[in-house]
This record gives C-alpha cells, structure tokens and sequence, in this order.
C-alpha cells in the first residue's frame, strides 16, 4: 500500500513539474514573441517637430536590419553616439531608456517620411528572427497628425527687479487640452495654481499663458562668450510632454553701452519630450532682426547672441513718478530659423532699464529710429509675491551657469553688416 501511495505521489509530482514548465515555456515564448513594445500606433507618442516609438530590447535586431537596409549603414548598436551621427543625416535618433529597451526618434521633416491624409507616416518593415537561418518580416507604422500652426512665439519683458514670459497656451497633435505644472531647474514642480511656490504669478489671456516673478527669486546669472545675462530655467510639464518658458534677462546696468548684447536660448518651441536626457544640437541657418538691419550673431551649443549698436534701438521716456527723469528702453523682435526643423523661431526682447537723470547732451533718441519698432507699455505687477515658505532662498546661492563653449562657427546673418 505504502508502494503504491509512493507512486501515486511521485507521478503527481512529475506531472505537475512538467506542467509549470510547459506554462513557463509558454509565457516566455509569449514575452519575446509578442512584448509589451508591439509595434502599433498607440506605442508612438507625438511630439511638435518629432515623433517616437518605444521599441523592445528583443526587437532592437530587425530595427538594426531596416535601418541598414534603408540607409545602406553600417549598424552597431554597441556605440549609440557613432550610430547617432549616422542617423542624423535623415533625422533619426536611437536611444536606451532606464530599463535597456529603446527610444526610436523620428523627425517629421526625417528621411521616407510622408504625409498621408492629414499624418506623418512612417512605415518600418522589421525582421523578425526565426532562426539563425532567417527571419518573417513585420510591417509597422509610426503615425503621428500634422500640425498646421505651431507655437513658436516668446515675448520676453524684463525691468530691474522683474521678468515676464508670454508664450502661447500649447496643445497635443490631437488638439486636446493638457494639464501643465511649472518645473523650475528641473528640480521644483508646481500646479500653476500654486505658483506663488515658486515665487511666480501666472496670467491667463486668451490664448497665451504670461509668467512673472522677481528677477533676484527665480533667475540664474549665466555667462555666454564672455557676456553676462540672467536666466530663467523655466518649463510647462505634463505627463510626457514639455514646453519651454526659458528666457534671458539682459543684466541691470545703470549706463548704456555702446553695443546691446543679447542671448536667445536655442531650443524646440513646441511639445518636446519631457526630461529628455539627448543633447540635440541646433543650428541657426539664418536670422534676422525687424527694427535694424545692422547686427552680429554668434552661436554657441546653447545660445544665440547678438550684438546691436545700442543707438538703433534705443529709446527713452519719461520716467514714472519723476519727471526729472528719463528711463531708457528698447524693444527687438528676431526670427530665427534652425536647419533641424522647418518652424522659426519668433522672439520679442522688451527690456526696461533703471531711471536716470536727464544729461545735457545725450545720444538717446526719444523717437523710433526709421527702422524701428516702437515698444509697447510694459505691465509688471510689482506687488510683492509672498508664500508660506521662502523655498528659493536657497537658490539666491546657486552657482552660475558654466559659460558655453562655441562648438559652432560665427553665424553670421545675411542682413549682418561687419
């Protein structure tokens, strides 16, 4: 009797081995043959200029294949960088996330892109290895709306204790509200209804969305080819999306110099993806400037600079609360263009300087000069920005910012006069 319970017991352990290795066996084939990263439209996620797809380690082999095949390449997904300057020449990136699988970027303006009733297309035909002797091709889309109207304008307004941000309220491919926060340095995130958090106002006006806070509270100084400016490190943050606010402030001086020197800071002006780790060069194919035709630019990795003789732009008016004293101002509105992405780029410096006393003899126009836009009213709250706790007094001690090296050549506009 004990023999045959013995018996039973030994085949009852046998077959349920075999069984939890058949379910295994199972459940693993399942895992590399249909991973959570298939290829479908709702892996790729739209961004302004560039849409992604999340891509499984284990499909990483056919994307290898199709991209060799496609640009006639040599691929090596050992060294990523030398892969990416490949890419490059069509608009393609590869990347690794946390977890080792890969992030695929594609350009809309990228290589065998097309636009199909109303969306940008991409269709990749990945190998799928059977064996080492083969493999089944797979056909998968990337898919993304286009989008007609792009928000590429930054009017910045800056005075000696305040700056102010006006962009446009940005939406997804599909035209759906999103939800936004404020990151400030990447560090401090906020919903916009707590913004005084972060020592900052927020005004909504139709479309556009304004930002302001005290210049000493939320901006870095930072130093560009030798010229100090003032920082703001500042995004709209929601879910995988960001959305640039940042801007530069001219530094305070009490005189005028001969020659203003502006920073623009290069970047993407729609939806980007959110903590994105690729430092994607930008460079400036042209730019130009509306109030005068006589300017330099420079670029660096980071910046645009410009440099403008201060008598085409500068103005003066009476200054508010004395009329002993004039207070000078100038506005500059630029276009730039960037050979990575077809949007320009539309920025609007406005900067308010410190009152001073009337001198006899001035170089100081009162009026616009011929090619010169007058500048507008600039409305600052200047009422003080209060919260529970004082969280940016620690950042009054924060280092500045490394200054850039130029890693590009002098651009030179075509409307610059040297």
């Amino acid at each position: 009797m004990e023999q045959i319970r013995f018996g039973i017991l030994l085949k009852t352990i046998v077959l349920q081995c075999f069984i939890t290795r058949s379910v295994l066996s199972i459940q693993k084939r399942e895992w590399i043959d249909t991973p959570t990263a298939r290829l479908t439209e709702g892996d790729v996620v739209c961004f302004s200029d560039y849409m992604e797809m999340w891509i499984h380690s284990v499909r990483i082999e056919g994307l290898g294949l199709w991209l060799s095949g496609a640009l006639n390449i040599q691929v090596n997904m050992a060294s990523l960088d030398h892969l990416n300057l490949q890419l490059s020449a069509c608009a393609f990136s590869l990347h690794k996330d946390p977890d080792k699988n890969f992030i695929f970027r594609v350009s809309y303006t990228g290589c065998f892109v097309q636009q199909q009733h109303g969306y940008h297309v991409l269709t990749l035909n990945l190998v799928k290895r059977i064996n080492r002797f083969g493999g089944r091709p797979h056909s998968f889309m990337m898919k993304c709306p286009l989008v007609s109207v792009l928000p590429s304008r930054e009017q910045i307004q800056c005075d000696p204790e305040y700056i102010q941000v006006t962009r446009q309220v940005p939406y997804d491919n599909w035209d759906n509200e999103l939800q936004w926060s404020l990151s400030l340095s990447d560090h401090l995130i906020v919903a916009l209804e707590d913004a005084s958090l972060i020592q900052m106002n927020i005004g909504m006006s139709g479309p556009d969305i304004t930002v302001q806070g005290r210049r000493r509270e939320v901006l870095s100084p930072v130093k560009v080819m030798e010229n100090e400016g003032n920082f703001l490190a500042l995004k709209l943050v929601s879910g995988q999306y960001a959305y640039s606010m940042e801007a530069t402030c001219p530094k305070v001086t009490t005189s005028t110099a001969e020659k203003t020197v502006l920073h623009i800071f290069k970047r993407r002006m729609g939806l980007t993806k959110r903590g994105s780790r690729d430092n994607e060069a930008l460079t400036v194919s042209n730019v130009s400037v509306n109030q005068t035709d006589n300017f330099t630019a420079h670029e660096t990795s980071a910046f645009v600079t410009l440099i403008i003789p201060t008598a085409q732009i500068l103005q003066t008016k009476t200054c508010a609360g004395s009329k002993r004293l004039l207070q000078p101002f100038y506005r500059v509105d630029v276009v730039l263009t960037f050979k990575q992405t077809n949007h320009k780029m539309q920025w609007t410096m406005e900067n308010t300087l410190p009152c001073t006393a009337i001198p006899a003899a001035s170089h100081i126009t009162s009026s616009p000069g011929p090619n010169t836009t007058a500048s507008s009213t600039l409305n600052f709250k200047h009422e003080s920005l209060t919260t529970e706790q004082p969280l940016l007094d620690r950042l009054h001690q924060r280092a500045p910012l490394e200054e850039m090296t130029a890693e590009f050549p002098t651009t030179n506009s075509p409307h610059t006069q040297t």
